[in-house]
């Protein structure tokens, strides 16, 4: 097989069948013969020379490298699927619906952007969002991530300090590091100062900026001699949400729990302890020849982040212990 040309037909008929576990099904599905889907998956082994399938008395069943096979198939024709429904919708507009994509950290996505999305659809209503958020973390020196995007992202939000992203992007959200947890847990446990935080459970995110070591050394608290609870739980709107449902207590930054904190679920029981986090940052491949479109989402972006209120919670008295 040429290194560019792809058995397109083979590889449909080897998804059907692989989703069906069965040739009589794809036949069916595809208005083929059973000895036809067999022989489209013999010619599709071949050109690639792995066996996708086992036979099994009457049936078929995947093999190791079929079954791998099988999910990327999967995805990929799923991809065209939407692609191409997507250009024909907007075929039927007059093109007048204008993709804008975005890419930013799966939590900031989750706790920051989903709550707002209605908002953002109901003002800008002929823009078409696309939002990809599937793991990348940007910190440090990494590069944006066009490998699992549909296309270049027309906007990033990518998480560092002002030495990695102050040259290249704008700042949208500074942050602090501090314990949070739901008023009920607070109450129940009895939490007063920071050395009753060894008597609860502790949420971990691996990589969240301050650790709950760092921090409860910066208490003077010697964890070193103390045995404590802990969960881990990556990324950080899991832990988010487990704090919500009280399993715990979680370090986290300010800028993801701002929902939590403005209807009441999470509280900041020392909220003069907070440690600085480093920020989100809005950055713009084509920083110089933005469409309108790209533009109005951006500027939405900065009106709601320079709106933020009350992220850090209300203050508690907890200099006395009764």
């Amino acid at each position: 097989m040429a290194e560019r040309v792809l058995p397109l037909r083979g590889i449909a008929v080897f998804e059907a069948a692989a989703r069906s576990s069965s040739f009589q099904i794809a036949a069916d599905e595809l208005n083929l013969t059973p000895s036809a889907v067999s022989h489209q998956i013999r010619l599709l082994e071949e050109i690639i020379g792995v066996r996708l399938f086992d036979r099994v008395g009457r049936g078929v069943i995947l093999t190791p490298d079929g079954a791998e096979y099988a999910l990327s198939v999967r995805q990929g024709l799923g991809r065209l699927r939407t692609a191409t429904s997507d250009i024909r919708a907007r075929g039927k507009k007059g093109g007048s619906l204008e993709v804008v994509r975005l890419e930013m950290p799966p939590s900031f996505a989750r706790c920051w952007l989903v709550p707002r999305l209605a908002d953002l659809m109901s003002e800008l209503p002929n823009i078409d969002i696309r939002l990809n958020a599937q793991g990348n973390y940007l910190h440090a020196n990494r590069s944006p991530f066009p490998e699992l995007a549909d296309a270049p992202a027309d906007v990033q939000i990518v998480y560092g300090d002002k030495g990695t992203w102050g040259d290249k992007a704008s700042l949208l959200l500074t942050e602090v590091y501090q314990p949070y947890c739901t008023p009920s847990f607070l109450k129940q446990h009895n939490i007063r100062q920071p050395d009753d935080l060894l008597l609860v459970r502790l949420i971990r995110t691996a990589l969240n900026i301050v650790s709950w070591d760092e921090w409860l050394n910066l208490q003077g608290i010697d964890i070193a001699g103390n045995s404590m609870g802990t969960v881990q739980m990556d990324p950080s709107h899991l832990a988010i949400k487990a704090a919500g449902d009280d399993v715990g207590i979680i370090l986290e930054s300010s800028a993801l729990v701002a929902q939590e904190v403005a209807d009441g679920t999470l509280i900041a029981p020392f909220p003069n302890l907070s440690r600085p986090g480093v920020g989100y940052w809005m950055y713009t491949p084509s920083a110089h020849n933005l469409r309108p479109c790209v533009e109005a989402v951006r500027d939405w972006m900065v009106a709601i982040a320079a709106d933020r209120r009350g992220d850090d919670g209300p203050t508690i008295d907890r200099t006395s212990k009764s």
